[in-house]
């Protein structure tokens, strides 16, 4: 079937003009979809049918599924230290399995795949050179476009539009390796309930969205958060205010002291958390870890999970993890 590029799109006939989105060449026809499309961004099948049209046609590699990501959003313009990889990297070094991706900056300083390079850890597209790193390291970072070339063809055609399309919600649903535990940060409401709308469809075992009252697409130290979770088929809203984490802080919160710049500049900050630098930046991943080892381990206990991570960083496990993964 044919699209008709004057033909309006609807949901009945969607999956049609997402086919042709990606099979055309031309700019114009591209753009006029995407506008159409973005009508659509609240809508579950529309939303899923272009989630699914782009995993079809990605370079797949075998799942693991007992994995979990963090990748988010991104796109909340506050120029933040790299939380969501430092978290991944962090619970990686106490055994929760991560598999993590990502894509270079687009409005931040430094993206994912810009810190990973940056702190030399080896960013693999070959399927057994992926899953030997896993084994070995109980972490991998996969770099989005190595898996999904659909959406090389729309690079262009997004540049046109000034503000967030239909795509910005695909990226973080798109885990190359199948993880089936996710930890996913946002920057507000609408987009939260967008992704929740996704997440519920594609056979997660337990995710977590969220954001926060600040703006921040973490679990912020300095605004109340509001979550999404997911498990065992129920989702549970609740909103937890940053005071309930007052007594886990090192030191009085400080929005100084997450700010990020170059990748360079991230990569160093990290090293420093990862000897034992205790600040407020120290203070955020740590609360964004817990919550991150209890999506996958929903047992597990806050305060246990406190000293654990405070261990690791303080008894040079973590900067030894790091050290591995960067041989």
């Amino acid at each position: 079937m044919n699209f008709n590029i004057e033909t309006k799109i609807t949901e009945k006939n969607s999956s049609v003009a997402i086919k042709y989105l990606f099979e055309t060449e031309n700019i114009t026809h591209q753009s006029i979809i995407i506008y159409q499309l973005n009508n659509f961004i609240k809508n579950t099948k529309v939303l899923l049918n272009l989630r699914n049209y782009i995993y079809k046609n990605s370079n797949k590699v075998k799942s693991v599924p007992y994995s979990l990501d963090t990748c988010g959003t991104g796109g909340d313009g506050l120029q933040t230290l790299n939380i969501s990889t430092s978290v991944a990297l962090l619970i990686s070094s106490v055994g929760i399995p991560i598999a993590k991706h990502g894509n270079r900056a687009a409005s931040s300083l430094s993206g994912s795949s810009d810190i990973i390079s940056q702190l030399n850890i080896k960013i693999e597209d070959n399927e057994k050179k992926i899953h030997n790193f896993f084994n070995k390291n109980n972490f991998i970072y996969l770099n989005a476009p190595l898996f999904y070339p659909d959406l090389k063809k729309v690079a262009n055609v997004r540049k046109m539009f000034q503000s967030k399309t239909i795509f910005n919600y695909m990226g973080p649903t798109l885990n190359p390796l199948k993880a089936k535990y996710q930890l996913l940060g946002t920057f507000n409401k609408s987009s939260a309930e967008i992704l929740n709308k996704i997440l519920s469809n594609i056979n997660l075992r337990g995710y977590s969205i969220f954001y926060s009252h600040d703006g921040l697409d973490e679990i912020s130290i300095f605004s109340p958060t509001t979550f999404y979770k997911y498990h065992n088929g129920k989702t549970l809203k609740k909103t937890i205010s940053n005071q309930k984490y007052k007594k886990y802080f090192s030191s009085k919160p400080n929005f100084e002291e997450i700010k990020g710049k170059d990748p360079k500049y991230n990569a160093n900050r990290l090293i420093g958390l990862f000897q034992g630098r205790k600040d407020s930046y120290r203070d955020i991943v740590i609360i964004n870890a817990i919550h991150a080892m209890q999506v996958i381990k929903p047992k597990l206990k806050f305060d246990d999970c406190f000293e654990q991570l405070n261990y690791a960083l303080d008894n040079n496990i973590a900067i030894n993890h790091l050290r591995n993964l960067q041989k």
